[in-house]
């Protein structure tokens, strides 16, 4: 056998060894992504409350809510032409609780960002204030009919779990606006 042959067969034997090793190790390792079971819990618990709305308000009512629960500060806002105007608030400053934030879509910042790509926006720039180092905002479309009727915004919160919330509260809003309208029209009042 040749001295190449000989190094060759050296190296793959050395190979499969490590690699063996390196296999016994890993599988040693709980490798699999952490579960926050109380937030996974906290979600379906909101999900429901969700699907047990009776009106709309009801509904964004608890995403209000349960977005609360997930953030620092937390707001549903409702567009209204080219301003939005604040639905419920959670963590604003106790001047917001009587009167409620109008803001135009022109100063909205994540907030209009989210509402003309209909989907999710983040930033790292606070709409009201400054944000804490390492605190993002986000805001997510709430979209009836490929139409945005408002956002859910929050600070310091997990943005997938706001977005299933967000886009579960949308497709509750359509389903019951569409019941009323269904209803409407049987009754003839349309």
């Amino acid at each position: 056998m040749k001295l190449d042959d000989r190094l060759q067969r050296a190296v793959d034997s050395l190979g499969a060894k490590l690699r063996d090793e390196i296999a016994k190790e890993l599988s040693a390792l709980d490798l699999a992504p952490a579960r926050d079971e109380t937030a996974i819990g906290r979600l379906a618990d909101a999900m429901r409350a969700i699907d047990y709305g009776r009106s709309l308000s009801d509904i964004l009512e608890t995403l209000a809510t349960a977005a609360s629960n997930e953030s620092s500060r937390a707001g549903v806002f409702l567009l209204r032409g080219d301003s939005l105007r604040s639905f419920r608030l959670f963590g604003f400053p106790a001047v917001h609780e009587d009167v409620p934030i109008e803001l135009p879509l022109s100063k909205a910042g994540v907030i209009a960002d989210a509402l003309q790509t209909r989907t999710v926006a983040t930033t790292e720039v606070g709409v009201f204030d400054q944000l804490p180092p390492g605190v993002e905002a986000v805001a997510i479309a709430l979209v009836l009919a490929g139409s945005p009727i408002g956002a859910l915004y929050a600070e310091g919160a997990d943005v997938p779990a706001l977005e299933i919330l967000a886009r579960f509260a949308s497709r509750a809003l359509e389903a019951l606006t569409a019941m009323k309208t269904a209803r409407a029209v049987a009754d003839g009042a349309v």
